[in-house]
């Protein structure tokens, strides 16, 4: 088992036991362990069958150490498999709702409501609000809660399907297979949420049963010489296809769309006198050389307007390449798992130019956010890296919370010292449209602020985007020169392509950033220059695509 499945496993016992009642300190512990395991670099599994004692690990105490070993060993654990027999199923995903918790999934259980299932129909009748705790506000967040849900039934998160895509190219790539393939489909226009993972291949599709055979983990859905041939690896939807390898390109090319996109190039198909069909045999090139198109990159394929756009001229997209450093990150100074230098290191290791540490303030109630005082004392440790690093700028920033009532919750004293200062809201989410967007628009207005973060508060399939008037409040970043943010976490991915093209057109300064709580999370910011290109969007917008100079004199420039 990785790491990461490991930490599940954790999680998933830490949720059981709050379910059960357990001690609330307990469960945070399991919890923080969980969380710190999936950050760890070294292969538990490894350590536990070269016999190290688990125990000895910080966080690791004697029974946790059991637990792991009997899930490296025996491929399961016979304290969860207590729990799991004991806790009704669907209550853990009940619990994992925005707004309801272990203290009312319990309430909800002791109902007779413990799927989601239950919970939509007692909604639905009005049950719910006489159960105790249930009032007009938690009943409002449950169905925001559950329509953010409905959106992640539709596919799988994009990180998820691009690690269950690495998988299935492992196994297309054994010596043993050796197929020629081409993926497909939501994944490669690199779409938050990805419906299926399609894989074209130049085989025969019973050869094709053979291959599903070697990937671990994987369940075939259907029967041996089906095309597609359908898989689910970690919940993730797969589909094989099998085609002739003269038209693997063009199959490949018409699954991965969309369809509206599929649909307008037919017609500029007919409209030079042939059909447009995934059975000829072309390259893409060829194909938009037929259609006197630029080659569109999938990231931009969308429908009709795509054409349009494309027509009036494609612009130069940002690159991984691009980026010159990460703005957003997280250190053990609040809640991140690695050390200031450890994450400098990392960064330095990515060929970045420069970073800003950027802890949280105190109003996120997270361990150790910082108040003033403690930023002034973080900067000294910053300065004693700075020295260790002279080949990466590291700079002084924080995540401030936003105020309900707009103010942020550290003195401009202290902000003033700052190289960056970036803005977020991280509570009070049921305000009204008008309340939340002034909040928003008065943190702005602060001459100090730099940056907004996640700037619509959205986790993909678990909270939806909070009541926000998004253009008024893109029009006043451009207006005061506020960065606005792409939060390449990939369970955030927010501003998402629809709102990173607007910044476009308005002329408002775009951060990538990884939001980074552990170094391999720095790895995030791939994802954002995913969005990013989705958003239409070029170097030259990307504010951390441009030099340490050029960062500099635009953060001093102020509102100029």
């Amino acid at each position: 088992m990785t790491n990461a499945e490991l930490a599940a496993h954790i999680a998933e016992l830490a949720d059981l036991m709050a379910l059960d009642g357990a001690d609330a300190f307990r469960v945070s512990h399991y919890r923080k362990t969980a969380t710190a395991l999936r950050r760890f670099h070294h292969p538990l599994a490894g350590m536990i069958e070269a016999g190290t004692d688990l125990s000895t690990v910080p966080g690791i105490g004697k029974g946790l150490a059991t637990l792991l070993t009997d899930l490296v060993r025996l491929g399961s654990s016979p304290r969860l498999d207590e729990y799991r027999a004991r806790i009704p199923h669907g209550l853990p995903a009940l619990m994992r709702l925005d707004g309801v918790g272990a203290t009312r999934a319990r309430t909800l259980r002791d109902a007779g409501v413990d799927t989601v299932a239950k919970l939509e129909a007692a909604l639905d009748n009005r049950e719910i609000r006489r159960l105790d705790g249930f009032g007009p506000a938690v009943v409002s967040r449950l169905k925001r809660g559950l329509a953010a849900r409905r959106v992640l039934s539709r596919g799988s998160l994009l990180f998820r399907a691009d690690r269950a895509a690495e998988r299935v190219i492992a196994a297309l790539q054994d010596q043993d297979a050796g197929i020629e393939f081409r993926l497909a489909g939501d994944i490669l226009r690199r779409t938050e949420i990805v419906a299926s993972v399609d894989v074209v291949c130049a085989a025969a599709a019973d050869a094709l049963w053979n291959v599903a055979g070697r990937i671990p983990g994987a369940r075939t859905e259907g029967s041996r010489g089906d095309n597609p041939l359908q898989l689910r690896l970690e919940g993730v939807r797969i589909r094989l296809v099998a085609a002739p390898r003269e038209v693997l390109e063009a199959v490949a090319h018409h699954l991965t769309g969309p369809p509206a996109y599929i649909e307008a190039l037919a017609a500029r198909a007919r409209e030079r006198g042939f059909e447009l069909t995934p059975a000829a045999s072309v390259t893409e090139a060829d194909l938009y050389k037929a259609l006197a198109l630029t080659w569109i990159t999938p990231e931009l394929r969308e429908n009709f307007t795509t054409i349009e756009r494309a027509e009036a001229g494609l612009p130069s997209l940002v690159t991984h390449g691009d980026i010159q450093g990460d703005l957003h990150m997280h250190t053990t100074w609040s809640d991140g798992a690695a050390t200031l230098d450890r994450m400098a290191a990392a960064c330095l290791a990515r060929g970045y130019r420069y970073i800003a540490i950027t802890d949280h303030s105190p109003s996120t109630n997270v361990t150790g956010g910082l108040n003033g005082p403690e930023l002034r004392a973080q900067a000294a440790e910053i300065a004693r890296v700075q020295e260790d690093f002279p080949d990466i700028r590291i700079l002084r920033g924080c995540e401030v919370d936003i105020l309900p009532n707009g103010s942020l919750d550290i003195e401009d004293e202290f902000l003033a010292e700052l190289d960056l200062v970036l803005v977020s809201v991280h509570s009070s989410f049921d305000l009204p449209e008008a309340r939340m967007t002034d909040r928003i628009i008065r943190a702005l207005e602060n001459p100090l602020v730099h940056i907004l973060c996640h700037p619509t508060g959205r986790k993909l399939g678990r909270r939806p985007p909070y009541p926000v008037d998004l253009d008024e409040v893109l029009r006043a970043a451009a207006a005061l020169n506020v960065a606005v943010e792409i939060n390449a976490n990939p369970r955030r991915l927010d501003l998402d392509y629809r709102g990173l093209r607007l910044c476009g057109e308005l002329g408002v300064k775009v951060v990538a950033s990884s939001d980074a709580h552990s170094v391999a999370s720095l790895d995030n910011m791939h994802y954002g220059v995913d969005q990013a290109r989705r958003g239409w969007l070029g170097p030259d917008q990307i504010l951390n695509a441009g030099t340490l100079v050029e960062l500099l004199e635009w953060a001093a420039r102020g509102r100029a």
